[in-house]
């Protein structure tokens, strides 16, 4: 490394733990810490943190360099990027805890975990004195600092330093002081001819006049602006009041809005659930079958006010057993027009294809017997019987 001849101390760099493992080139030049937002000296490529070339490294010009002796103009020096992605590579640990990571990850640790310096005005903390002692001399908005006007001798925020320039208290100090300077500079000048001195001194109280009417008027126009931005900040305030009522409203309606949204799809929702249920229980959804006597029984319910109209209504599939034959009927209404105006009711019986079809006999053997039961007291049942020998070829085994 190269050496400084300066005798001035400072610390802008990182301590870590494990700094005897980490290139050489990495390391500050001024305060041997991991470097801490380098910085290259032009002259001769010196890295140094940008707090060391701050405070360690004069601005004077001419500039000499105190590594190379090499004098310009003034000092020349820039933001070393290409460092900057060799720290990103290198691990770290921590000086203070077991921590180990990355050297980005190490500063965003070291402001979680170890930021010691508190700012007494603002509060907020940081992990390092140059950055800490930057933030108090230079960006801490509520920092105070001397107004720097000989006969001013109070302390201001920083913040409130242009309040401070326009109050009556500055602007009287600082009248008096630009009237003894021109007073002073023109007693020089004039001492030749005294009879001048007057004429001077009211020619620059004048202008010195003239200049406070100036700030005077540049502060009332300023005074002015506040106003008319006061004012235009009611207004829209009153405007985003009334956009903010109309927010509320609007979500009333539209709450209850929701509400009879909700209210209707219930009703739609039970209605189609009462459909569902009308449906279900016009016939048994369970598979149906023959029971001891070999018989089952499929009600017919009509409306009295369609008991004339013609109908046609299927059963649902049913066994003759377990193991059975599976089929299905159908019940029609048939209506012949005429003189006669005879009407009839027809049943068909259809054999469908069975999970036990391989092991069951075809064509079905058995006669169906079908009865019409009479819901009156007389019990004139209607009894027919389809015989397979009549038709072999539709109780043939199905193929659909």
């Amino acid at each position: 490394m190269a050496t400084s001849n300066k005798s001035v101390v400072v610390s802008g760099g990182l301590r870590i733990r494990n700094q005897k493992t980490i290139d050489i080139n990495l390391l500050c030049e001024l305060c041997n810490l991991l470097l801490l937002d380098p910085i290259q000296l032009l002259c001769c490529g010196t890295r140094l943190c940008r707090w060391c070339s701050i405070r360690g490294v004069p601005e004077n010009e001419p500039f000499t360099c105190s590594f190379c002796n090499t004098t310009q103009a003034k000092k020349q020096a820039h933001a070393d990027r290409g460092t900057v992605r060799e720290l990103n590579m290198i691990k770290i640990e921590c000086f203070s805890c077991s921590w180990n990571g990355l050297y980005n990850d190490y500063r965003i640790h070291l402001e979680k975990e170890h930021a010691d310096f508190e700012c007494i005005d603002c509060h907020k903390r940081f992990y390092s004195i140059n950055l800490y002692q930057e933030h108090r001399e230079e960006i801490c908005e509520y920092r105070c600092v001397p107004c720097g006007l000989p006969g001013c001798t109070e302390l201001i925020k920083w913040f409130d330093m242009g309040a401070h320039f326009l109050s009556m208290k500055h602007q009287t100090i600082l009248s008096i002081v630009t009237t003894d300077i021109c007073i002073r500079k023109k007693h020089t000048s004039d001492t030749a001819n005294p009879f001048n001195v007057d004429s001077n001194i009211q020619q620059e109280l004048m202008a010195i006049n003239e200049n406070i009417d100036s700030i005077s008027s540049a502060v009332d126009n300023s005074l002015e602006d506040c106003k008319r931005l006061n004012s235009e900040r009611d207004h829209i305030q009153t405007k985003n009041n009334d956009i903010l009522q109309q927010g509320k409203e609007i979500g009333k309606e539209l709450q209850s809005g929701n509400e009879k949204f909700k209210k209707c799809m219930d009703g739609h929702t039970e209605t189609e659930k009462q459909i569902d249920d009308a449906k279900n229980s016009r016939w048994p959804t369970k598979p149906l079958v023959l029971d001891m006597n070999d018989t089952i029984t499929f009600p017919i319910a009509k409306q009295p006010n369609d008991i004339n109209t013609p109908f046609s209504i299927q059963t649902p599939e049913f066994c003759t057993s377990s193991w059975g034959y599976k089929l299905v009927a159908r019940v029609c209404s048939t209506y012949i027009s005429g003189e006669e105006h005879q009407e009839y009711l027809s049943v068909y019986v259809s054999l469908l294809r069975g999970n036990m079809d391989s092991i069951l006999v075809f064509p079905f053997p058995y006669d169906i017997y079908v009865c019409l039961c009479d819901q009156s007291k007389q019990k004139n049942d209607i009894v027919s019987v389809i015989k397979t020998g009549d038709n072999v070829s539709v109780f043939n085994r199905p193929s659909s």
